[in-house]
């Protein structure tokens, strides 16, 4: 249940960097943009921008090592705003992710007989949580892929769009205008790609270490076993 409730806490928060009605609807597939020569990539300036990524969507920069946006026999629906979404909520997850290797380091119920609540190590921690707790955990996700998976992918709504926040649910009262709502996609979208890289970070490191975040931030202030066996160049007191 503890794991239901961070969910739901960190779902609500989400809903700051969503506002649906600002956001153009998905409509038929558009052709790509005509080709332009000699534009350079502002994620590698040493390489070329691929003409898919015209810098019409908030956030592009031009970053396609792969060519992918201009793979349009794989691309699905034959639109990029495929990968747009993927994009979109790929990062969302990676920041509640973050949010999960972190705070069980900062605070966590007590255990007892029955519940493990002690380990901060995430890694470790799902092995931990009661085979009950796992499947209400599939099922609220599964509920909510199904969710958007309904609007934004066999829908008509834009990538991103679940209908949280300003225009749809949004218990903040969230009132952007045009250019504010346009400076928070492309903070969201800055936040999503830190918190790719982020996670990626956190999730090897548990790997390596079996610790939690928190432990190996104040791990690397310890001094080493050889730090006296190295030798002291100076005399106590000095």
């Amino acid at each position: 249940m503890k794991s239901i409730a961070c969910v739901l806490a960190l779902v609500a928060s989400a809903s700051a960097y969503q506002a649906p009605t600002m956001m153009a609807k998905r409509g038929k597939a558009s052709p790509a943009p005509a080709p332009v020569q000699g534009v350079r990539s502002a994620a590698l300036p040493f390489t070329t921008a691929p003409p898919s990524l015209d810098g019409s969507m908030i956030g592009d920069v031009g970053f396609d090592p792969l060519g992918l946006s201009m793979n349009t026999d794989y691309m699905p629906f034959e639109s990029i705003k495929w990968y747009r979404e993927a994009e979109l909520q790929h990062g969302r997850v990676a920041q509640l992710a973050w949010l999960g290797f972190v705070f069980p380091n900062i605070y966590h119920f007590p255990s007892d007989a029955t519940h493990n609540f002690g380990e901060l190590n995430a890694l470790a921690a799902v092995r931990a949580v009661p085979q009950w707790g796992l499947v209400q955990l599939a099922v609220f996700v599964g509920a909510l892929e199904a969710q958007r998976y309904a609007k934004c992918i066999k829908g008509d709504n834009a990538a991103g769009d679940v209908g949280l926040g300003q225009g749809g649910f949004n218990p903040f009262g969230f009132e952007y205008t045009q250019e504010e709502y346009e400076e928070k996609q492309l903070q969201e979208i800055k936040h999503c790609r830190l918190a790719m890289l982020g996670v990626l970070g956190v999730w090897w490191q548990g790997i390596l270490s079996g610790q939690g975040v928190i432990q190996q931030i104040g791990g690397a202030f310890d001094a080493p076993d050889y730090y006296g066996k190295a030798g002291y160049y100076f005399p106590d007191g000095i």
